[in-house]
């Protein structure tokens, strides 16, 4: 775990509500001059702890309205079969984020697609293709309660 102080922390709560914030912005809400606020955050990139920028986008406008998780078993626990698996979803656009999991099922899918017929479209041309998977439970989200990417500090 890498160590960061009070200041650190403030400035990556203040970068993860708002990754436009100028250097200068950040400079007043932590009391410091531009380049200690510059050069702490030019560390916290270097060390990995902050990994990007990105925009957060509205998926809703973009017509994708349906959010499905998909948990899976494969057919075999076999180191070959968790690579093809692996390296299979990593090349499909609707999965946002998989998982390998624990417990009852082998990985875990958050995929965002258009609608019901496009999740249909999904699992009969992509999912389907691969004849390791042995089973694919989905559950559709009906209202998403909280959404964040944020990190606790």
């Amino acid at each position: 775990m890498q160590h960061i102080d009070e200041i650190d922390k403030r400035l990556l709560i203040e970068l993860q509500l708002d990754g436009k914030q100028s250097t200068k912005q950040l400079a007043e809400k932590v009391n410091l001059s531009l380049t200690p606020v510059h050069e702490r955050i030019k560390k916290l990139e270097a060390t990995g702890i902050i990994q990007g920028y990105s925009a957060q986008l509205n998926p809703d406008l973009l017509g994708k309205k349906l959010i499905v998780y998909c948990q899976v078993i494969l057919i075999r626990h076999q180191e070959s079969l968790f690579e093809e698996f692996e390296n299979y979803v990593k090349g499909l656009d609707e999965v946002l984020e998989a998982s390998y999991i624990a417990g009852d099922y082998d990985f875990f899918l958050k995929l965002l697609v258009d609608d019901v017929q496009a999740y249909q479209q999904f699992v009969v041309h992509k999912i389907s293709k691969l004849e390791i998977i042995s089973n694919i439970k989905s559950s559709f989200v009906i209202q998403t309660i909280k959404k964040t990417s944020n990190v606790p500090l």
